[in-house]
């Protein structure tokens, strides 16, 4: 997501300190990892905590992401494998991710957000039923050390395992939006891939998401009536490299070459809300499935005919996952006026296209209403809908309770 688009729901929030320290008792406290304590006091806390359940980048990895139950009460069966145009896990069964994100540890700010994003982590699991969550990192904050940042791991490894002590698949996001602007992976990127790969390589129930949104345009050769030239050109750059780039392909080989055979995802065009053009141009390598965030920001994106041009009719081939994305009121940008019903459309097309969905996020205005991560946004009977909020205070009205029970109704996976 473009930190400037969505900073106004953005906003450090102090209940989810609150809502962590209700729900922190409630955590099963013998499940594998030695669970963690509730109430952080700062920093070196948290680092002691996770580097007491977790091992080092050079020790033994921690768990395989396998015999997992969640809180909705799914048997989250990994190691996860890609056969096909599924993902699967131990048993063969096709396994679709659905959860929300969390992006806390992508700002400057990271440390100051770990209760924030454990109390958001503990959300998707108990009231949202999730079966998974996507944490977005941000490789400088990793990268700013010698020759890594040990507490910047130390918080990823603990969100990991709160996670994963709530039965979740963890996909880890590459995000530079929120510390610096890059349009597309740099060679600093594939730095980062090795180092998270080499510390989850032994971990198949963590997967990695290589770069959010990248912003390679292909619209440009559209609006000049050369739509298919401009496809393959910026398609062989997002796979291969150039102009200063590092392509996809570069990252999975930087990954592969740790050993490690988690998922990858791999975000399409135009912010990744596109896959059209992606055939010719997958990636080898193994274990790769592929990642859309079809937010509604133009009539081309909000029609069933703009979802299966773009993205739906490769469900057939590989695996997609729209691993980013929500309708909330917000002026002027990926708020439509029919989002009552379009919502509902919408989401129907996912399951029928077996595509997973990742939300975004529980902040107040997005998918909850105000401080309750159990209190989320609607499209309210008898109230008109509006993409811009008069109400003062956080917008209430959105997809966030069609969104909770769309989870309800199909994350729970045997």
């Amino acid at each position: 997501m473009a930190d400037a688009r969505f900073s106004h729901l953005m906003q450090r929030a102090p209940w989810a300190w609150h809502r962590r320290q209700k729900s922190c008792g409630k955590r099963p406290r013998a499940r594998g990892a030695r669970g963690l304590a509730c109430g952080l006091a700062g920093l070196a806390v948290c680092a002691a905590l996770a580097l007491a359940s977790c091992s080092s980048p050079s020790g033994a990895p921690t768990g395989n992401g396998s015999q997992r139950r969640s809180a909705a009460g799914a048997l989250l069966a990994g190691p996860y494998t890609v056969q096909g145009n599924e993902i699967v896990g131990s048993s063969g069964k096709p396994f679709v991710p659905y959860g929300i994100t969390v992006a806390g540890l992508s700002q400057a700010d990271w440390a100051a957000n770990i209760g924030s994003d454990e109390a958001q982590i503990a959300a998707t699991a108990r009231y949202w039923h999730g079966n998974t969550v996507r944490l977005q990192v941000a490789p400088p904050n990793l990268l700013r050390g010698n020759p890594y940042n040990r507490p910047y791991l130390a918080a990823i490894e603990q969100e990991v395992a709160t996670a994963q002590q709530d039965g979740l698949v963890v996909i880890l996001s590459a995000q530079y939006e929120n510390t610096t602007h890059l349009q597309m992976p740099n060679a600093a990127t594939a730095q980062f891939w090795r180092l998270i790969a080499s510390r989850y390589r032994g971990d198949l129930g963590v997967w990695f998401d290589l770069f959010n949104e990248p912003q390679l345009d292909p619209d440009q050769g559209r609006n000049q009536g050369n739509k298919r030239a401009a496809e393959q050109f910026y398609w062989d750059i997002w796979r291969n490299g150039g102009f200063g780039y590092v392509g996809m392909q570069s990252l999975v080989n930087s990954i592969r070459g740790t050993g490690a055979r988690n998922v990858i995802l791999a975000e399409g065009l135009a912010v990744a809300k596109t896959l059209a053009g992606l055939p010719g141009h997958l990636l080898t390598g193994g274990n790769v499935a592929y990642a859309v965030h079809p937010y509604f920001s133009a009539a081309y994106w909000a029609t069933p005919q703009g979802w299966e041009a773009n993205w739906g009719f490769l469900t057939g081939e590989v695996p997609v996952v729209a691993d980013e994305w929500g309708e909330f009121q917000k002026a002027g940008y990926e708020c439509v006026p029919q989002a009552p019903t379009l919502v509902p459309a919408f989401l129907r097309y996912l399951a029928e296209h077996h595509v997973g969905l990742i939300a975004w996020a529980l902040v107040p205005g997005a998918l909850i209403r105000g401080n309750d991560l159990d209190d989320p946004t609607a499209f309210s009977p008898g109230v008109t809908w509006r993409c811009v909020n008069t109400n003062g205070g956080p917008p209430s009205q959105g997809a966030g309770q069609l969104i909770q029970d769309f989870f309800a109704a199909h994350s729970v996976q045997f």
